[in-house]
Order: C-alpha cells, then sequence, then structure tokens
C-alpha cells in the first residue's frame, strides 16, 4: 500500500521534475556554449547517470518533550459508605507514583482505587453483573495476582474472592451487603428450613401411608364390625319382642274372650241351679210351716197325737232353717245373675282388648313397613335419624287419660275425652323406638364394615404423594431463591472507589483535594511516568504516518539521535490544541535525557525506503507517454537515443527509483533529463 503511494507520487514528482528540467535546460549554457556565442552551437542533450544507490522518505516535525499526557482524576459515582461525607481522609503527595492496584485516594474512609483498562468506571460492579468492564477488573485483578481463572464478563464467587482479598491486603474491608439485603437473606434461609421441614413431614406421611395400617388398628376395625354385629342382633331382638308382645297380647285377648264366655256359660248354669235349689228351699219352708201349724193345733203331723213341747220346738226349729236355706238359695239365685252380668261384662271387655290388641299389632306393623320404605337397611342419613329420635322423644312424652304405672308405660282407660289428649299405643311408641335403634345399629354396623374395608386395602397414598410434591416444589423454589440471593447479594465494588486508566503508573503532578477537604468535582492532576513527546504531523503528511511507526529524536545536545515509536496519532485533525490542519501526534522513547524536557526537538519519521541498492535516475528523467507509461530516454555511445518503459517507485530528494520493464537499463548509462541550447 505504502509502496503503490510511492509509485504515484513518484510519477507526479518525475513528471513536474521533467518539465523543470526541461525549462531549466533551456535557459543552462556550457562554457565551450559561451566561447562560441558569435556562433549558433549544435542542439546537445542533458544526461545523467544512472546510479545503483539506497533511497529513504522521511517526514519531519518539531515536537516537545515532556511527560505523558495529562489526565484528571474524579469520582465515577458513590462510595460504599453512601451516607458519610466525602472528606479526604489521604491523600499522596505530588510527584508520587501510582502503580496499577494502588489507592490514589481515601475518602471518608473508603479508599479509591486506579486499575489499567479502556473502559471507563460507568457503574456499581455487583455479583452476577455482566459486561467488558468486569472482565477488564477480572484482567486487572489476575495481573495483581488476586484472580485465579481465565477472566470473563461475569462476576461470580472467584471475583468476589479476588475483590475481598484485594481490599484486605490494601487495609480495608470490601463493601458487603446492606442491611435490607442481609434481612431478605435471612428470611430466604428461613423459607428454605421451612420447605425442609414440610418435605421431611410429608416424606415421612407417605411412608406412614405406604405401609398400610397397624395390626393392632385392623384388629379394632374388626372389634367394632364385631361390636356392631352384637347391637344389631339385640336391636333385632328388641324390636322382634315388640312385635311377639303385641302378638301374644292379640293372642291373650282372644283367650280373654273365650274365658269371659265361658264364665257366662257357667254363670248361666249356677243360675239355673240356684234357682231349683231356690225353689226346693220354698217347698221346704212350705212344708216345715205346715207341719208346725198342724203341730200348733195340737195334732202332730206325723203321729197326729199332740206335740209335745220338746216336738213343738224340733218343728219351729225346721221352719227356721227352711227359712235359712230359702234365703241362702236366693242369695245364690241373685250371685248368679250377678255373675252372669260380670261374665257378659268381661265378654265385652275381652272383646275390646281383642279390638286394641288387633290395632296395636296393625298400628306396629304399619310403623315398620313407614320406616322400611322410607330409610334403606344400613343408609340411614343422621338428619333422619335424628327424625325418629324426635318421633320417639314425643311419642315417650304423650300420655293417655287413666292411671300411669311407675314403669312410665301408658295404660289405655278407655274413652278418650274431648280435653285434646292423644291416645298413643304403647307398642307404637316401642316399635318407633326399636326401629329406631334397628336402623342406628345397621348404620353403624355399615360404618364399622366400610371402616375395616378401607383399613384392608390397598393404602391409597395420593394424597400424600400429592403433598410430597407440592413440598419439593417449594424447597426447589425456596432454594433458588436463596442461591439467587446469594449469587447477587456479597461483596461488590461502587463506582467510586474505582478508577480504570489507559496506562499506569502515572505520577501526581497536581492534588487539588488535601486532607479535610471535601471532594467535588476531581481532585487530582496526573501524568505518565516516563518521558514523552508530543507534536503534530500536517495534513499532507498523516496519511503515511501510523501508531507503532519507529522515530529518530535528532538535537544538536544529543551525540546521538534517541530512537523511539509513535505511540499515539489522532486521525481528526485540530484535536488537543493542534491547529486545524494538522493532527495529534505522541511519541515515547527510552533514554531520553533529563535536559530535553521542555524542549522543542527534531523528528525524523522515516515512511519508506528501498530493500537494499536500486537503480535511481532524477525526477527529471521520467517522462509519461499517452498510453499512461513511465520511460526514460538513454544516450547511446553514437549520440543517438532509445526509450526505456520502467516502472517508478520509491521517490526522494529529487531522485526516484526504477525498474525497466520494456528494455535494458543499467547502473552508469546516460538518461536525458533536458536539452541544452545556444539561445
Amino acid at each position: 500500500m505504502r509502496r503503490g503511494v510511492a509509485a504515484v507520487a513518484t510519477i507526479s514528482i518525475a513528471v513536474a521534475a521533467a518539465g523543470a528540467g526541461w525549462l531549466a535546460g533551456r535557459n543552462i549554457t556550457s562554457p565551450d556554449q559561451a566561447a562560441l556565442e558569435s556562433e549558433p552551437p549544435p542542439a546537445s542533450l542533458i544526461t545523467v547517470e544512472v546510479e545503483l544507490a539506497e533511497l529513504s522518505a522521511d517526514v519531519i516535525i518539531r515536537a516537545d518533550v515532556g511527560y505523558d499526557e495529562p489526565t484528571t482524576l474524579g469520582l465515577s459515582g458513590a462510595l460504599g459508605n453512601r451516607e458519610s461525607a466525602l472528606v479526604v481522609t489521604s491523600a499522596p503527595e505530588r510527584g508520587a507514583e501510582l502503580t496499577e492496584g494502588s489507592v490514589a485516594i481515601e475518602i471518608a474512609g473508603q479508599p479509591v482505587f486506579v486499575l489499567v483498562g479502556p473502559v471507563p468506571v460507568y457503574r456499581d460492579l455487583r455479583p452476577q453483573d455482566r459486561g467488558p468492564d468486569l472482565e477488564q477488573l477480572e484482567a486487572a485483578l489476575a495481573r495483581l495476582g488476586y484472580f485465579e481463572g481465565t477472566p470473563d464478563q461475569l462476576w461470580d464467587e472467584a471475583t468476589s474472592a479476588a475483590v475481598s482479598a484485594w481490599y484486605e491486603q490494601a487495609g480495608y474491608r470490601a463493601n458487603g451487603p446492606s442491611d435490607t439485603e442481609k434481612a431478605a437473606l435471612e428470611a430466604a434461609r428461613d423459607r428454605l428450613d421451612t420447605a425442609r421441614d414440610t418435605l421431611a413431614d410429608a416424606q415421612r406421611a407417605l411412608a406412614d401411608a405406604s405401609e398400610g395400617p397397624t395390626e393392632l388398628a385392623v384388629q379394632q376395625a374388626r372389634t367394632d364390625v364385631a361390636q356392631a354385629e352384637s347391637a344389631l342382633d339385640q336391636a333385632r331382638r328388641a324390636l322382634s319382642r315388640v312385635t311377639t308382645d303385641a302378638e301374644q297380647a292379640v293372642v291373650d285377648a282372644r283367650q280373654g274372650i273365650a274365658d269371659a264366655k265361658q264364665a257366662v256359660t257357667d254363670a248361666e248354669l249356677a243360675l239355673t241351679s240356684s234357682e231349683l235349689a231356690r225353689n226346693r228351699a220354698a217347698d221346704n219352708l212350705n212344708q216345715a210351716q205346715l207341719r208346725r201349724q198342724s203341730a200348733l193345733t195340737g195334732v202332730h203331723p206325723d203321729s197326729g197325737a199332740v206335740p209335745s213341747a220338746a216336738e213343738h220346738e224340733a218343728l219351729r226349729a225346721a221352719v227356721s232353717e227352711a227359712e235359712n236355706a230359702l234365703s241362702a238359695a236366693e242369695r245364690d239365685v241373685t250371685n248368679a245373675r250377678t255373675a252372669i252380668v260380670d261374665a257378659t261384662w268381661a265378654v265385652a271387655d275381652a272383646e275390646n282388648d281383642l279390638t286394641e290388641a288387633q290395632e296395636d299389632l296393625q298400628e306396629l306393623q304399619r310403623t315398620a313397613d313407614s320406616l322400611e320404605q322410607e330409610t334403606p337397611v344400613g343408609l340411614v342419613a343422621p338428619e333422619y335419624l335424628q327424625e325418629l329420635q324426635q318421633t320417639a322423644d314425643s311419642l315417650e312424652g304423650l300420655q293417655v287419660p287413666g292411671d300411669v304405672e311407675d314403669s312410665g308405660d301408658l295404660q289405655d282407660s278407655g274413652d278418650v275425652e274431648d280435653s285434646g289428649d292423644l291416645q298413643v299405643p304403647e307398642p307404637a311408641r316401642h316399635a318407633t323406638q326399636a326401629q329406631l335403634d334397628v336402623r342406628g345399629a345397621e348404620d353403624r354396623l355399615a360404618a364399622a364394615r366400610q371402616a375395616l374395608a378401607d383399613l384392608l386395602k390397598a393404602p391409597d397414598t395420593k394424597d400424600a404423594v400429592r403433598l410430597v410434591e407440592s413440598a419439593r416444589n417449594e424447597l426447589r423454589d425456596a432454594t433458588e431463591n436463596l442461591a439467587e440471593l446469594e449469587a447477587t447479594t456479597g461483596v461488590w465494588l461502587p463506582a467510586g472507589e474505582l478508577i480504570f486508566l489507559k496506562r499506569l503508573p502515572v505520577r501526581v503532578d497536581l492534588l487539588t483535594a488535601e486532607r479535610g477537604s471535601t471532594v467535588s468535582g476531581s481532585f487530582m492532576t496526573v501524568t505518565g511516568s516516563e518521558l514523552a513527546v508530543r507534536g503534530s504531523v500536517s495534513e499532507r503528511d498523516v496519511d503515511r504516518v501510523s501508531e507503532g511507526m519507529e522515530i529518530r529524536i535528532e538535537d544538536r545536545s544529543l551525540e546521538a539521535p534517541v530512537t523511539g515509536t509513535i505511540r499515539l496519532l489522532d486521525r481528526r485533525a485540530g484535536t488537543r490544541g493542534t491547529a486545524p490542519d494538522r493532527h495529534y501526534v505522541e511519541i515515547v522513547a527510552q533514554g531520553i535525557p533529563d535536559h530535553l524536557v521542555g524542549r522543542n526537538v527534531k523528528i525524523v519519521i522515516p515512511v519508506g525506503g528501498t530493500e537494499g541498492p536500486v537503480l535511481v535516475v532524477p525526477n527529471a528523467a521520467l517522462s509519461a507517454t499517452a498510453s499512461g507509461l513511465t520511460r526514460v530516454e538513454v544516450e547511446q555511445p553514437d549520440g543517438t537515443t532509445r526509450f526505456v518503459s520502467v516502472e517508478p517507485g520509491l521517490s526522494t530528494g529529487g531522485r526516484a527509483e526504477v525498474t525497466p520493464v520494456d528494455g535494458e537499463l543499467e547502473a552508469g548509462d546516460l538518461v536525458v533529463v533536458g536539452v541544452a541550447s545556444g539561445e
């Protein structure tokens, strides 16, 4: 690229030189020509020998010698102790050298470090932050020996450890989590502990559910079933007794009717017998009275003689005995008639008893049928059991007119008065309670059997598994939450405690904030610790110069030039106080003597050169053809000329490198640079 530019420049210069040479040749006269001015001299060619030599091209500028470019330092953000005033608590002296990792200044007890890096500080750096500034920080800490591993763009645990070690080595404590962050961490740890306990409990519950019931629980369930079966059997027997009692009451009532009718028959027979006995007793009394009347007339009824006193007494006694017998017979008749009446009433009573017993039995059957239809066995709902119990209780509290035995049983006394009292058959009340007992016992038996079946069937662990899964999810979330908090909470680096500079070490040139003063804006100016030379390159030469090129510093006070390199070249003109048509350039060199500091020196920048000896001709020897070729005209020994096409190379100092491309050209050949004339 540079050679091509040089070639173009060479052609331009050659063409210009050729024209200038031709003009100059027209005005040049040799001594011989001066001697022959009286005669028109013949035309002659001006020639120059082709040389074999090395060429070099230089850009020469003037530059000032001084230290590296001054840099103003200021805080890039807040410090770690944000509530403290920005008071300088420690500051270096002017001229002190700041190396990488050192403390530039201490403000409110917090250090402000300097590191090497091109990315300026623009934010606080915290765990899990990402970016090129993080990689720059880790690279700097690695150079200082605190960071192990390969620098990357993530703040991780290695970064935190390196920052902590860096601060500790400098005599400070790295910035840690705030009170709010500590509280959040504590809450996250508590949540994790709770989640672990919940999972352990859920896993124990799942293990218990998977093991199934204990033998004791199964045995107890079987005992409950047996007891429920026994209770149901007793309830059914009680219900059967109520029914049997009702049926027996019907049988007893029928037997009572038969007995009462037999009593009527017996009473009627007794009345007939009593009436016959009464009639005999009346006849006997009539006979006894007649016999005594006969005796009273003086005739003994048996002997016809006059009765004696004893016979009179005997006949009187016979009358009295007959009278007593008649009275007894009449009483027997009365009693027999009364017995018939009583037996007749007994029949009526027995028939009433039978009717009532039959009605009671029918009512009992209706109650049983109603309960059977309304509530299937084993499916007694709690509200229906309550309704049955209320019915039984209401029946228990009702009474009919009549005497009440101490046992509490209701006694039927006959007709029911119009007072509104409700006559409730006792068997119906007993049947309702007995049926209620049966239904309750059946329901308890069904529940006991179901409980036993539930125990004996395969364990249902679905709920327990769901609880374990839920507890695991919560534990995972709590673990991730704590891990995220721990990853993003911890050691951090405030923006105000870090400054990145492009180069270190630097020296303190100016301190604008002394110990005890308050920082506002910049606090110091630093310069490079090595000498630098600053100058500018013209717009014409800037494309021929680049960073990294070697230079020479020349000055009359130097025994030999000092070599260096171009460290910085601004491609934009007019920067850093230079003229609008010039470009700032900064040069560094080793071995610049101190006496040159502050002086303006000559800088030689070699911008090109040949690699060894090449064919060199004056720029005036080069000419261009209409087709765009470059050529030289060579004078031959016989005075004739020939043209040789060449490729121009480096041009400097009025001379140009040429390479023949069509024709021969050697060192010592004469090339025409002009034509001499006598005029």
